[in-house]
């Protein structure tokens, strides 16, 4: 067989170190966040995104974050769910210190169901190596109400949980776990009024609760762009882990 010639050689092997170079500069670039689906033993289909972390050297479990996106991602479509949040922080190539379950609301028009989501977290639990010491929960506008209602109802599951742009009833304060959270709301919400998160900080606070509150001055509705583009809340995060 005749060789290439020295040229077109040499030209492949700069195409496939330009291919190779830039895989290592990001390494999350291609099929960094897997879509799945899975039947749980009621017969329920969950869809979901799974952002899987890469073991450290001494294979110690990393954390788990359980994202639940607003009203507008819910349905049936899940590249709804890259729309916002931590979800699109990983499609554009981010990588976290900690695994990214992000699952969808089937239900359109309704709220998240806290049931499903108890018996999803079992099914994960079952599937993916993690810390179970270090599950944080986020939630944003109808996610956030649905984070408040999966942390009542489960006490002893997360170390921590932000919440943005949400509202719940204020008896919920007293019923919530006594972990640390964050609440993020936008002074100018035209949709869930700042007074929601204001109310629900006195409340969690008059219970003995840890939670902190902040305020955006000059923001609408949307406080996620800005909270997931910055490292702070993975470093608020990252400080929490739950005592068994």
């Amino acid at each position: 067989m005749d060789s290439l010639p020295r040229s077109a050689t040499l030209g492949a092997m700069r195409i496939l170190s330009v291919f190779l170079f830039s895989v290592f500069l990001n390494p999350f670039s291609q099929a960094n966040q897997e879509r799945r689906e899975v039947t749980l033993p009621t017969g329920e289909k969950v869809r979901f995104l799974a952002h899987l972390h890469s073991q450290d050297s001494d294979d110690s479990p990393p954390p788990l974050l359980l994202f639940l996106h607003g009203g507008g991602e819910s349905g049936d479509d899940i590249e709804k769910v890259v729309t916002h949040g931590p979800p699109k922080e990983v499609e554009g190539g981010r990588a976290f210190p900690f695994i990214v379950i992000s699952p969808q609301n089937p239900d359109g028009k309704g709220f998240w169901d806290e049931d499903r989501l108890a018996r999803f977290l079992d099914h994960i639990e079952g599937e993916i190596h993690f810390d179970p010491n270090r599950v944080y929960l986020v939630g944003m506008s109808r996610g956030g109400y649905g984070a408040y209602r999966l942390a009542m109802e489960n006490p002893d599951r997360f170390a921590a949980m932000i919440v943005l742009c949400a509202a719940a009833p204020a008896p919920y304060a007293g019923w919530l776990p006594k972990i640390p959270i964050w609440l993020i709301h936008g002074d100018k919400d035209p949709v869930i009024p700042v007074t929601e998160s204001i109310r629900m900080e006195k409340a969690i606070l008059d219970t003995g609760g840890n939670v902190t509150l902040t305020r955006r001055p000059n923001a609408g509705h949307d406080v996620w762009s800005d909270t997931f583009a910055s490292d702070d809340f993975v470093e608020w995060l990252m400080q929490h882990q739950r005592t068994p």
